[in-house]
C-alpha cells in the first residue's frame, strides 16, 4: 500500500480546523506520542513512516521524508504521523471527581498542558465552551504528550452543560478569589477555569 496524492492532499489539510470536522480526522506527530496512541488503543485510519522506523510501526505504510513534511504540521517534522479518527465522547455524569469547565481558553499549548495535568490525575473528562481551542489542533495534542487519547474533551455550552450536572456547586477561579488549597469544595463541584487574557466571561460570572 502507497500514499495516493489525494490522500496527501488531504491530509496536509487537516492543520485546520474545519478539515478536520469535515473529515472527522486529526494528525498525531512523533515516535513516542505514536506509540501512546497504539498503546491506548485509540482508534486510526494509517501510520506512516519511513523506513528507519518501520520495524518500530509494524503496522505502517512507507513513506518518504518528503511525503511525511507534507502531512506533518512541525517545523522540523519527525519521521512517523499517524492519522486519528476524531472520536464520538459520551458524557459520563455519574463522575465523582471535580469537573473541570474550561471557558474559551485559548492557547493550544495551555489546553494539551491541562490535558495532560488533568490525567496524571486520572480524570477522564473536561468540558470545554464552544469557543475554547479545538483539543484535536496540532499543538494542542504534542503538548498533551499522549494523554489525548485518555481525556474525553467535551465541548457544550455552559447552560447545557449545567443542566447535565444540577446538583453541583459551581466555584469560578478568579485573580483575586481564595487559595483553592484553602477551599473545602463540595463533593459534587464544579471549576471553571477562564481565558488566559480575560478570565471568565461575564455570562458565566453572572451565574456562578
Amino acid at each position: 500500500m502507497t500514499i495516493s496524492n489525494n490522500d496527501l492532499k488531504k491530509y496536509s489539510s487537516l492543520n485546520r480546523k474545519i478539515k478536520r470536522l469535515e473529515h472527522q480526522l486529526f494528525v498525531v506527530e512523533g515516535e513516542k506520542i505514536c506509540k501512546e496512541l497504539i498503546k491506548n488503543d485509540f482508534e486510526y485510519e494509517s501510520i506512516f513512516a519511513t523506513k528507519n522506523l518501520q520495524n518500530e510501526f509494524p503496522l505502517s505504510t512507507l513513506c518518504s521524508k518528503k511525503e511525511i513534511e507534507r502531512i506533518s504540521h512541525l517545523k522540523s517534522p519527525s519521521n512517523v504521523v499517524a492519522i486519528c479518527k476524531i472520536p464520538i465522547f459520551k458524557i459520563n455524569i455519574k463522575d465523582k471527581k471535580p469537573l473541570i469547565f474550561l471557558d474559551n481558553v485559548n492557547d493550544p499549548g495551555n489546553l494539551g498542558t491541562i490535558i495532560r495535568t488533568l490525567d496524571w490525575f486520572g480524570y477522564k473528562q473536561v468540558f470545554c465552551s464552544e469557543n475554547t481551542v479545538d483539543c484535536f489542533n496540532n499543538k494542542t495534542v504534542m503538548a498533551s504528550m499522549g494523554s489525548i487519547f485518555r481525556i474525553n474533551c467535551h465541548y457544550i455550552d455552559f447552560t447545557d452543560f449545567q443542566k447535565f450536572f444540577p446538583g453541583h456547586v459551581t466555584y469560578g477561579t478568579t485573580l483575586d478569589g481564595e487559595n483553592i488549597g484553602s477551599v473545602m469544595l463540595k463533593d459534587k463541584s464544579i471549576i471553571v477555569i477562564g481565558n488566559e487574557s480575560n478570565g471568565i466571561s461575564k455570562e458565566i460570572l453572572r451565574i456562578i
